[in-house]
This record gives C-alpha cells, sequence and structure tokens, in this order.
C-alpha cells in the first residue's frame, strides 16, 4: 500500500507546492499590473509571462487534484480488499462495511476504523473463549 501511495504523494506534495505559490503571485502581479498602468509603458511582455506562469500554475493544480483523485481510489481499492480478506466477520457485514465505503468515501476512512475495531474485539472473544 505505502509503495504505491508513497511516490504519488510525494508528487502531489511538490505539485501544489509549486502550483499555489506561482498561481497567487501571477495572478496578483497581473492584477496589479493591469488596474495601475503597466500597458502605459509598453510592458505586454511582462503580462505575458505572469500569464504564462498562472498558467503553468493552474496546470500543475490541476494534475494535483488528478493525483489526489488516484491516491483516494487507492486508498478505498485497500480497505475493501483488506475487509474481503477478513476470516472473522462473516460476510454479511462484510458487504455492509464495503457498500458503506463506496456509497460514501468521505466517511470510508471512520468507516475502516470501526471495522477494524469489530475484528479486533472478534478476535480477542475468540481467543478468550479458545483459552
Amino acid at each position: 500500500m505505502f509503495k504505491k501511495l508513497n511516490p504519488l504523494i510525494k508528487k502531489n506534495t511538490k505539485y501544489m507546492m509549486f502550483a499555489v505559490p506561482l498561481l497567487f503571485m501571477s495572478i496578483f502581479n497581473l492584477i496589479f499590473f493591469l488596474f495601475f498602468g503597466g500597458f502605459a509603458n509598453g510592458m505586454f511582455a511582462i503580462a505575458v509571462v505572469y500569464a504564462l506562469m498562472a498558467a503553468v500554475g493552474m496546470a500543475l493544480y490541476k494534475e494535483s487534484k488528478h493525483i489526489k483523485k488516484k491516491i483516494k481510489e487507492l486508498e478505498m481499492e485497500h480497505m475493501v480488499t483488506r475487509i474481503k480478506k477478513s476470516d472473522v466477520i462473516n460476510d454479511y457485514k462484510k458487504d455492509d462495511y464495503i457498500s458503506l465505503i463506496k456509497s460514501q468515501p468521505g466517511i470510508g476512512i471512520q468507516t475502516f476504523m470501526n471495522f477494524l475495531t469489530e475484528e479486533n474485539e472478534r478476535k480477542r472473544m475468540m481467543e478468550d473463549v479458545n483459552h
């Protein structure tokens, strides 16, 4: 799991680290340039540079969102696979957890934590019965 996610998380962090400052700096400078007499001095090239910086920042931001979506998909795939592997929880309950994770991805981590808690409790109860 971490081998798959780690490169994506690093790439996402780098993209966001460059995208946000590029966007803010270029948009701020473009607005400042346009409203406070930039064209009067024939500085069209500077406006083009700021626009290009904004475009690069926006492209990096969009790519970062795409990577974040891929990370969420991998997390969900891992949770579903882990739930399916469980020998302690019955299939009906597994299906409930999986459908909850898929239908409400925003609270998927909480649902997965509930699953892990229930699984650990059942394992403990089985060990207590065997001893």
